[in-house]
């Protein structure tokens, strides 16, 4: 997958990303480079879309790519394990209010999500974009695969009733992803319920 409008990232953003193209596991195979790229494209559509100011999209850009650094050392509590490990690169060039920011904008990721201003917001529906996407049972298989690997899930049936619930409980801050989003991902959910009534009928 290939980063958009490359030449408008922060250097930091591609350091950042090489690392963790040659670091992270393969068995990630949603919480992968490919997502954080993803990620980092679907930024930069709000970016444009809500023409955000320079200094701030800079900032958004490194949380987009580094929103899931702290898998590099374990998947629990990762976000707040990114923010620790993230600072020290920006140290040298950001301020502390700029690292906050940033900091906050990772956390956002957090599932439930709980965004507290705009930005987060933005980041937040960047992070599951896919939900409401027509690739979403490419991704949907890619973080099956990874459950399966971290034992969170054993077989198709139990990977059917989280994705069901997990969708019945998201939703959507920002206008733009409640309007470009939305009403895909509440037809996938009705989707995924219709074959959950059909396999418990032919159990």
């Amino acid at each position: 997958m290939d980063l958009n409008n490359k030449k408008a990232y922060p250097i930091i953003c591609l350091k950042i990303l090489e690392e963790l193209s040659e670091k992270l596991p393969e068995y990630l195979t949603y919480h992968c480079i490919d997502h954080m790229i993803d990620v980092a494209n679907v930024c930069d559509h709000y970016i444009n879309y809500y023409k955000i100011r320079k200094p701030e999209a800079n900032l958004l850009r490194i949380a987009a790519v580094s929103h899931d650094y702290g898998y590099l050392y374990s998947p629990k509590d990762h976000e707040k394990r990114g923010v620790l490990k993230i600072t020290p690169k920006l140290e040298k060039d950001y301020s502390k209010k700029e690292i906050d920011f940033i900091a906050g904008m990772i956390m956002a990721t957090k599932i439930p999500q709980n965004p507290q201003n705009f930005y987060e917001e933005i980041m937040a529906d960047a992070d599951l974009d896919y939900l409401g996407r027509k690739d979403y049972n490419k991704w949907s298989e890619r973080l099956y695969q990874e459950f399966l690997h971290y034992g969170v899930v054993h077989n198709n049936v139990e990977w059917l009733e989280v994705q069901i619930k997990f969708l019945e409980n998201h939703h959507y801050h920002t206008d733009l992803a409640k309007e470009k989003r939305a009403d895909t991902k509440n037809r996938k959910l009705q989707e995924l319920v219709t074959l959950k009534k059909l396999s418990d009928s032919s159990a």
